[in-house]
């Protein structure tokens, strides 16, 4: 008995292993413990007393063993719905089928107006009511999707939605693994050994690939920024409330859908021993939190119970993107100072995240283990610490108005025309971010040995470094080198499925979560049974998000083009689609 108990306390010591003491176990209570069985209207309506019951169940299940079982969370499943339909479920209903009843109007009418004359069509589309029932139109808003501009800057920063794709890819194939931790499993050391092949560091140390939305989004804040204010002497602080004011109109409609359907329909979908756990989880969070989302301060804002977890980049993205309009503001204002300005941006964001990192001695990777992925990662004070705040995410966007700055600077030059630096630039623009990755190699090995100074390096450096690589991908594509790289960057379906991006990358987490929630056995996992579920989730996620673009996301967007462009911009959008047509 002692030596069965010290080689359990082994077992669960290692981090890369669950906690094997904790059970979790569904059970059908009738036909698996006779206790309870024997009065189940007196259990159904007393938890405490049905609770006491299993234990004891259990106890005697595992007697040979010479184990006393407790229950110490229970969540009990009937024929009766757990969850009962509400005010707030039919508001958002309402709500829906209010936006569904626009695009069928506005589908239609702008439809008609298709078989007019280019004037009449461009009267009809342009003014009053008719304008804002084109913003709804599928057909038009069809074409918008699919149409790809060919001007100097649309094929030059074409790629930029292409690597938005590969990105989301990655970020559902780890997200389909984290919710595959979190359900029964048959083979439990599938998941423990993954640390063992070196290929896995793709997965668990691939966090760093959120880099490169961050640098994307510094990049376009700063190629239009200097685009627009350079050649005026007095940038107005003003125009750092208007660029709030767009960016939130643009992304809000979106993040407020898909906030209110985590909070009402989406535990509707179905049912199951785990949907609770897995989806009931987020009803109840986006129920008491889902506020501070359309604040984005959500990932400061009780994050244990956090709505659309994965939504943290957006409050991050956008308070770095306040302060680096600051920056940029202070760059127009003082040009002469611009390498100073913009170095010592890239300096501060570089070493916030190390000194982090020193001063709580963290480890110099987040190390990824079974059991904080059964828990979502809430747990992880690592995570919370030294991944999502948005002042650790400062460099890779001020690496963004770098190389944006850069492009503005630089567009139509050609610089890489040596064999020597496009051979560098191949060795720098995969070498750099493979590097930082595959570091966590020789990290997972018993023999590592932690230095508190080295993680801080590599911590800070880490962002920036991975940051760079993308970047000189992306610069590299611009200017003409990379064999097939540079095709698969430029291919138009993905050019078409990266404006999608941003409607996957908050919708997949339905889409994983309904998927692991309707599981009702212990599953066998492998490599094909996981590709497969990742293949799987990445199609729904992306039908998923084409509906909610042509539904929510372009109207509004439309929309917001009438109500900010000016007047002869306005009239040009307006006539865009009946030249299309012709």
């Amino acid at each position: 008995m002692i030596q069965r108990y010290i080689l359990f306390q082994e077992l669960i010591s290692d981090i890369r292993n669950y906690r094997h003491d904790i059970l979790r176990h569904g059970v059908c209570v009738p036909f698996s413990c006779l206790g309870p069985s024997s009065n189940i209207t007196l259990f159904k309506s007393n938890h405490k007393a049905l609770q006491e019951e299993l234990s004891k169940c259990y106890t005697k299940k595992y007697a040979e063993l010479g184990l006393k079982s407790t229950v110490t969370h229970m969540h009990c499943e009937t024929h009766e719905p757990f969850y009962k339909i509400d005010t707030y479920d039919m508001l958002v209903a309402k709500c829906l089928f209010t936006i569904f009843v626009l695009v069928v109007i506005g589908s239609f009418y702008e439809g008609c107006a298709r078989y007019k004359t280019e004037k009449e069509y461009e009267e009809i589309t342009s003014r009053g009511v008719g304008k804002i029932l084109t913003c709804f139109s599928l057909p038009k808003n069809w074409d918008r999707l699919r149409t790809i501009s060919n001007s100097p800057d649309a094929v030059a920063l074409r790629p930029f939605n292409a690597i938005r794709f590969y990105n989301m890819c990655l970020v559902i194939t780890a997200h389909t693994s984290m919710a595959n931790m979190g359900i029964p499993t048959l083979n439990l050391q599938y998941f423990e050994k993954l640390t063992e092949d070196p290929l896995n560091m793709l997965l668990v140390n691939g966090g760093y690939t959120t880099q490169s939305f961050f640098l994307m989004s510094g990049w376009l804040l700063s190629y239009h920024f200097f685009s627009k204010f350079e050649k005026q002497k007095d940038v107005k602080w003003s125009n750092i409330i208007l660029l709030f004011i767009h960016r939130y109109v643009r992304l809000t409609p979106v993040f407020l859908v898909m906030t209110a359907l985590g909070g009402t329909w989406i535990a509707h979908v179905g049912r199951g021993p785990f949907w609770d756990k897995v989806v009931g989880t987020e009803y109840h969070n986006c129920r008491k939190n889902g506020w501070s989302n359309l604040l984005y301060i959500h990932s400061y804002n009780d994050f244990y119970h956090g709505c659309l977890q994965q939504s943290w980049f957006l409050a991050a993205d956008m308070q770095v993107l306040l302060l680096s309009s600051v920056v940029l503001t202070l760059v127009c204002k003082y040009q002469h100072r611009i390498k100073l300005i913009l170095g010592a941006y890239l300096v501060i964001g570089t070493l916030i995240p190390g000194i982090i990192n020193y001063v709580y001695d963290y480890d110099i990777i987040m190390r990824i283990n079974p059991e904080s992925m059964y828990n979502g990662m809430i747990d992880h004070k690592e995570w919370q610490e030294t991944y999502i705040p948005p002042y650790v995410n400062i460099s890779g966007y001020a690496l963004g108005l770098i190389f944006g700055y850069l492009f503005y600077k630089r567009k139509g030059e050609k610089i890489l025309t040596n064999k020597f630096y496009v051979a560098i630039w191949w060795i720098m623009s995969w070498g750099i971010p493979l590097a930082v990755i595959f570091v966590a190699i020789p990290v997972y090995k018993d023999s590592y040995q932690h230095s508190r100074m080295l993680a801080a390096i590599y911590t800070g450096l880490a962002r920036p470094a991975h940051a760079l690589g993308i970047a000189l991908i992306l610069f590299g594509a611009y200017q003409g080198v990379g064999w097939f790289q540079r095709d698969v960057l430029f291919w138009s379906p993905v050019t078409i499925l990266g404006r999608l991006s941003f409607c996957a990358y908050l919708g997949h987490s339905f889409v994983t979560r309904i998927r692991a929630g309707f599981v009702r056995t212990p599953m066998y996992i492998n490599f094909y049974v996981v590709l497969c579920q990742t293949l799987g989730d990445i199609a729904l996620s992306f039908i998923f998000a084409l509906i909610v673009c042509l539904f929510v996301e372009m109207p509004a967007a439309a929309l917001q083009k009438f109500l900010f462009s000016p007047p002869e911009e306005k009239k040009k959008q307006a006539s865009d689609t009946k030249k299309k047509l012709k």
